[in-house]
């Protein structure tokens, strides 16, 4: 049984995710109430803001550590991790992009700072120069990827100085537990996790020196990750100030070794000569709670635009056609194009309204500033995974056993594996 092409599953799951986001907008504006006061005091902590707050927290003590003035967020999806970096650090070279257009469109408002900072992509050929950023973040999209490993050297050939990765689904704690996982993905579903890696397997294909850490550790957190959501909402609902809150988030993060109650893992990967200061836990408080008014800050401007765009529907305000069509035309701006590159041939771009390789020709649209820089084509240079693995023999190898796996993972489920999975789920319930 022959599996889909890479390219295809992921035009697959860009043309879903591009189906789902507005209606995604809608049933969550509509569904949750705000989660902080006008204040900025917590009210009504939920299962998601507590979970984004603590990746956050676990992101940012590294950003905290590290020397760098480029940043980007590879598939950024909903966050506004290159704003946050400004705000903190005052870096303007900060950047978003997406697999999905709208995701990098300034509709958010212009305090995110996307105008003119953002580039719609799809992994594994990103349309960056080599060394692009100093920063290189890819958050929560690792285990959603058809080709992770391939991904992974792209990644580590835009940064200058640090790749970060987190995902709270690719690890597993042992060889069958990784099988069992397997075993459950239906890989015709779009957008499902679907890459299980052990803690060796990926220490073999970054390095031994790159430092890693759990990202979730379920006896420190408020309440089991594991209990019924019920009981998640009202442990979370008891949080209804900044400082109980940035305790909670204090102790989950406080325990960062893998093992027994560990899920997840972010690691970090640097470039030699990369300084990495040491870890400074008394600073976690501050840190926090800071995290906790940004995200609170972010609620307000977020619901503003919803208010403004649901006002324009009504007729209530008047529709700002001549900006909005002004901002559509907008050409790329010159500093973003000097970082990009052909994800085709890897040759320079250049253009005014329309973006266009200086190598092969080949021209791609732009909106909003937003150009669009995907390819069709299925391999990857050989030279961004020696440049991932090194020279070394044995990390080439564990590199292609495990792209040859995934690649046999691809395979849709048949008949007795759908019957059997039935069954499973059947005695579970």
């Amino acid at each position: 049984m022959s599996s889909e092409a890479p390219g295809s599953v992921e035009q697959r799951t860009q043309a879903w995710l591009e189906e789902t986001l507005d209606p995604g907008i809608a049933a969550d504006a509509a569904s949750h109430a705000p989660v902080y006061a006008p204040d900025g005091t917590p009210q009504h902590m939920s299962r998601t803001q507590f979970a984004r707050l603590r990746r956050k927290l676990k992101i940012f003590r590294w950003l905290d550590r590290l020397d760098f003035t480029s940043f980007i967020d590879l598939a950024s999806g909903w966050e506004h991790y290159p704003y946050l970096v400004r705000r903190r650090y005052g870096i303007e070279a900060v950047y978003y992009s997406d697999m999905v257009h709208r995701m990098n469109l300034p509709i958010d408002g212009p305090v995110f700072g996307k105008l003119d900072h953002a580039v719609t992509v799809r992994l594994p050929r990103l349309p960056f120069r080599d060394r692009a950023f100093d920063v290189v973040l890819c958050s929560e999209v690792f285990e959603h990827l058809v080709r992770p490993i391939e991904s992974l050297a792209e990644l580590w050939r835009i940064t200058a100085k640090y790749l970060i990765v987190t995902s709270l689904e690719a690890l597993s704690v042992n060889r069958w537990q990784r099988l069992l996982s397997h075993w459950f993905v239906d890989t015709r579903q779009p957008h499902v996790e679907r890459n299980f890696f052990i803690l060796p397997e990926l220490q073999a294909v970054l390095g031994e020196e790159t430092a890693h850490e759990n990202l979730q550790y379920a006896p420190f957190e408020p309440v089991s990750p594991f209990a019924s959501w019920a009981e998640q909402d009202a442990a979370l609902a008891c949080l209804r100030s900044v400082d109980s809150v940035a305790d909670a988030l204090c102790r989950a993060v406080a325990h960062s070794d893998h093992g027994p109650g560990a899920l997840g893992i972010l690691f970090v990967k640097a470039r030699p000569g990369a300084a990495i200061r040491a870890p400074q836990s008394h600073a976690d408080a501050e840190l926090a709670r800071w995290l906790i008014g940004e995200a609170a800050a972010e609620e307000r401007a977020l619901r503003d635009v919803l208010s403004v765009a649901a006002a324009w529907e009504q007729g209530k305000l008047p529709y700002p056609y001549e900006e909005a069509e002004r901002l559509k035309v907008r050409l790329v701006a010159a500093a973003l194009l000097k970082l990009l590159r052909c994800p085709d041939c890897a040759g320079s771009l250049a253009g005014n309204g329309t973006v266009r390789c200086t190598a092969c020709q080949r021209a791609f649209v732009s909106d909003h500033g937003v150009p669009v820089l995907t390819s069709d084509i299925d391999t990857l240079d050989a030279q961004a995974l020696n440049a991932l693995c090194g020279a070394d023999p044995v990390r080439l190898r564990v590199a292609a056993r495990l792209m040859r796996r995934l690649r046999r993972n691809e395979h849709p489920p048949g008949t007795l594996r759908r019957a059997l999975w039935r069954f499973t789920r059947r005695g579970a319930a």
